[in-house]
């Protein structure tokens, strides 16, 4: 996986002015301060950390869902690149319901509704989400998600 790198070297300029600050409000503890690591590859690292583990625990929570619903959303970026949006809601046996940012795919090449369906299904397939829990789908308003004859919806 792939990061910007810009904002994470920000963690540098933020130990530059919590050393400030340290040694205005306690010099004795500058020292702490300045063996923490907040480098570009250490951000990096623990962002990737983060996310893996995100990603760990709702595929825990998604295993017990007894029916789930999806919300689709197909839109460009700044930079004109399609993105896919795929966020999740499941409920278990006992009513815990979950409500999550299930996958963010950037489409290369083209965004059919074939190439949309695949993406969906990989999100399912890494989550151990059979398409018979599915109890609805909402999705924004584009034809590849919505065509009645080769969208998205028409293959599942």
């Amino acid at each position: 996986m792939s990061y910007p790198t810009k904002s994470f070297s920000d963690g540098e300029f933020i130990q530059e002015c919590l050393l400030d600050a340290a040694e205005l409000i306690c010099p004795e503890k500058k020292e702490t301060f300045e063996n923490v690591p907040l480098s570009r590859s250490t951000v990096m690292r623990r962002i990737g950390d983060i996310v893996r583990n995100l990603e760990l625990q709702l595929q825990h929570r998604a295993v017990n869902f007894d029916f789930f619903s999806l919300a689709l959303d197909e839109s460009c970026d700044v930079r004109d690149k399609a993105q896919l949006l795929i966020f999740i809601r499941g409920i278990t046996i006992d009513f815990k319901i979950t409500k999550e940012l299930a996958a963010m795919q950037s489409m290369k090449g083209t965004t059919t509704g074939s190439d949309l369906f695949t993406e969906v299904t990989a999100c399912l397939d890494t989550l151990g989400l059979k398409w018979d829990k599915l109890a609805g789908v909402t999705m924004d308003g584009c034809p590849n998600l919505t065509g009645k004859n080769v969208g998205h919806l028409k293959r599942m």
